[in-house]
């Protein structure tokens, strides 16, 4: 992504309103409308396109203009500037020897003082500025000759190194019709091509491909009367600075609103020239929200409304009667009551196929083949799910070293890999990659998740905070050494995210599992909180993850040492004694009791069995345990989702005979029996009823419990990927229904994490899950930090 569309995505929503007199005089309000594009001398195919209101300036930025940024931010002045002076007489020429990077910068620095978004125009909005109103005319002034309406080198013969001869100032020669001085001549103007990541290659892998790439047009004084047609344009590196290399921002129009709204917007092709989109119903849409969709051959113009009136009570659309193989870009629009739109979502783009195909996007790790851990957060700000992925590379638990780290690669969300990295050896995460915990979080409130983890450096280990976008350290501090060594092939170690103090994020590692756990909070720079020993009546209580929650209502998180809690202090608010769980959930599972519930699975033999309890006090509100029924030997298997609405509440499942047991046993929220044996199959959210539909098997169809057994759906399956496993389902993209996270070995044995989603219109609108910062923890850890779990949200509408 540009940085200067980056920065008005993430800087824009708190610009200030400041009355002052403007830093630049001469912005010029040009009208929207639909035109041809395309240079009509050498473009044979000239598409209809629309741009949208702005205001651009009418001259390039001069110097006098750019060193107003300059002395302001003691940034680094352009080279042909004799000691920070501009060279005498040369206030109202054009500044050159920029580039992109100092327009980026002198953009982001414009925008935060005057309040106003700035930025370069895209290649459609300068063709359509340039051509002043005119109509299918090859220059700013119409077809005449050049010659005299342009600063342009008309014998082929002008030289860079004697620029001094050749520019002329900002505002020479006659204006075109909108009153835009050389739009055509003197200098080259930097544009925008927006182009789709996606399917953009990749250069050194630099991610900011619009940015390393970018486009010029308008011709210099040392070009020839070619680059000077309406529609010509042409490449240019970022890093270079010429002297006929310009700029002139266009700046939002006070009238207009340029925020970008992301609404995790996705689109999938559906075969037969049908596309199907979706995007996501946020906490402060209303309950008359409406929307519109927009779709484009090009995301360098605005694209044209497809929705006949504007779409109601769905977040979906269908879009018909496409070409295959072709490339569509889309966004949409909230629409309220009165029919005024609003902020604009991020863009999603998809190539028509054959044939459906319901993969949004894969992510392709280089690694050994075994087992691969996705966590999804927005490493870059733009509002969308990118991924982290830990690579086991053969460090399994009580195997050899296979002489290779364990490692993490980021993805972003269209799959491109932006950094890897190697974290720790066999002998220092205990054999197995699963003592390599990570956590993908937003630390430092930039907008940008960091990656929070167990890291080797040299012969020390520490738990860091890397950069999410580079995977540089950020933050270290020595891991908390082991309280015994009682079994290596027992040791635990994980780690996850807390809001102790309610405002900030903490770092929580456990340190230990099966005899003494050591948890230690940290800040969000790693500096140290507090520790709690789980030494004498509590040790062996800790489970497979920490899980975190606001057990009280006052707005602190506390802790969860399995089953024993801990306050945000670390000091211990309760525990049952249990001993250890394999599996620990904590919601409002109970809708007749206030506050939340905690629904455990316990290994532990003495213990082994289902328990409810009070999250608050720690009272056991029911239990179904080996006191109660010999069978009960390993719990293992388990989860708490609302399956049957036949039922108040949720629904409990456990297994009582270890990981090879499949005669589980189906609970209502109140713990009692409702059915056995009960498949393995997982909850999902698929079709917006109020109960969870089930994935049977890795999702080759969709069931339904009717009370007494799963019902098969006819005509639904949800998992289209040959030979795929399925690793866990949660909302990531488009709707609020879940997309499956799925792994595959591609042709070279290696495996691929691929996320697949609904396809089909659906006639409901539910708050995406992950407007809830509990969903946002969960999601940020769910993989890294330990066994999976499954999260029950209910569907929930706007309150307005």
């Amino acid at each position: 992504m540009n940085k200067a569309f980056l920065f008005v995505l993430l800087v824009s929503s708190f610009l200030p309103a400041i009355s002052q007199k403007p830093l630049l005089d001469g912005f010029v309000f040009i009208k929207g409308d639909t035109f041809q594009s395309g240079d009509i001398v050498t473009d044979s195919i000239r598409n209809n396109v629309r741009v949208e209101d702005f205001e651009i300036l009418d001259h390039p930025i001069t110097n006098a203009e750019y060193k107003k940024f300059t002395d302001a931010t003691g940034y680094s002045q352009p080279l042909h500037w004799k000691n920070g002076q501009i060279p005498e007489g040369k206030g109202d020429y054009p500044v050159i020897f920029v580039n992109r990077t100092d327009v980026d910068e002198y953009l982001e620095w414009i925008s935060k003082k005057e309040g106003r978004i700035y930025r370069l125009p895209t290649t459609m909005e300068f063709e359509y500025a340039s051509r002043g109103g005119l109509k299918d005319k090859k220059y700013p002034w119409g077809d005449d000759n050049p010659q005299g309406k342009a600063n342009y080198d008309s014998k082929a013969g002008s030289k860079f190194d004697r620029w001094q001869e050749y520019l002329q100032p900002a505002r020479s020669n006659k204006p075109n019709g909108y009153g835009l001085y050389n739009m055509a001549g003197n200098v080259w103007h930097l544009t925008v091509n927006l182009l789709d990541p996606a399917v953009t290659p990749f250069k050194y892998r630099i991610t900011n491909v619009p940015t390393l790439e970018g486009s010029r047009m308008g011709g210099s004084w040392a070009r020839g009367a070619e680059y000077l047609r309406c529609g010509n344009q042409s490449e240019l590196s970022s890093g270079i600075r010429h002297p006929d290399l310009g700029f002139r921002p266009i700046r939002q129009p006070e009238s207009a609103d340029w925020r970008i709204q992301p609404r995790k917007l996705c689109a999938v092709s559906c075969g037969n020239g049908q596309v199907f989109i979706s995007w996501a119903l946020l906490k402060n849409d209303t309950k008359t929200t409406r929307f519109n969709v927009y779709r484009s051959d090009s995301r360098n113009h605005a694209g044209f409304l497809i929705n006949t009136k504007p779409i109601e009570n769905s977040t979906t659309f269908q879009d018909t009667d496409l070409t295959s193989g072709k490339r569509y870009h889309y966004y949409i629009r909230p629409v309220d009551n009165k029919g005024k739109e609003g902020q604009r979502s991020e863009w999603t783009g998809i190539t028509v196929g054959e044939t459906e195909n319901s993969v949004v996007v894969t992510f392709k790790p280089v690694c050994k083949p075994g087992a691969v851990v996705p966590v999804f957060g927005d490493l870059d700000g733009d509002g969308t799910m990118d991924c982290v992925i830990r690579l086991g590379n053969g460090n399994y638990e009580m195997t050899q070293d296979p002489g290779i780290p364990v490692q993490m690669e980021a993805f972003s969300s269209y799959g491109r890999s932006l950094w890897r990295k190697d974290i720790c050896y066999h002998d220092h995460c205990y054999g197995s990659a699963n003592n390599a915990p990570f956590n993908v979080w937003d630390m430092d409130d930039d907008g940008k998740a960091d990656v929070i983890t167990r890291i080797q450096l040299g012969d020390s280990v520490f738990v860091a905070i890397l950069d999410g976008m580079t995977g540089a350290v950020k933050h270290k501090t020595p891991w908390p050494d082991m309280a015994t060594d009682f079994q290596r092939s027992s040791t635990r170690i994980h780690l996850s995210i807390a809001y102790l103090d309610g405002i900030h994020p903490a770092v929580i590692t456990q340190t230990g599992l099966y005899e003494n756990e050591v948890f230690v909070a940290y800040d969000s720079k790693l500096r140290k909180l507090w520790q709690f020993d789980s030494f004498a009546e509590t040790n062996g209580s800790g489970g497979h993850k920490i899980e975190i929650a606001d057990v009280d209502g006052d707005g602190k998180q506390e802790v969860f040492d399995g089953t024993t809690c801990l306050n945000h202090d670390g000091t211990m608010r309760w525990s049952i004694y249990r001993q250890h769980p394999d599996i620990v959930t904590i919601n409002d599972f109970l809708p007749d009791r206030p506050g939340l519930e905690v629904y455990y699975v316990v290994e532990s033999n003495a213990h082994a069995g289902a328990y409810m309890v009070d999250a608050n006090s720690g009272e056991v509100i029911w239990k179904v345990n080996r006191e109660d029924d010999p069978r009960w030997t390993h719990g293992h298997i388990g989860y708490a989702s609302d399956i049957w609405e036949g039922s108040p509440g949720i629904e409990c499942l456990a297994s009582r005979a270890g990981h090879g047991d499949i005669k589980l046993v189906l609970f209502s929220a109140a713990g009692e029996i409702i059915t056995e044996p009960f498949p393995r199959h997982t909850p999902i959210e698929w079709d917006g009823s109020p109960a969870r539909e089930l994935l049977i098997g890795n999702g080759s169809s969709i069931g339904k419990f009717d009370g007494k057994k799963v019902v098969e759906v006819a005509d639904v399956q949800p998992n289209q990927i040959p030979n795929s496993s399925l690793l866990m389902v949660a909302d990531l993209y488009g709707d609020f229904r879940d997309e499956l996270v799925l792994t595959r070995q591609n042709a070279n044995g290696m495996p691929e994490v691929v996320v697949v989603t609904a396809t089909r219109f659906i006639g409901k609108a539910y708050i995406t899950p992950t407007e809830d910062r509990d969903y946002r923890l969960w999601l940020a850890h769910n993989m890294g930090g330990g066994y999976p779990s499954i999260y029950y949200q209910e569907l929930k509408t706007p309150s307005k």
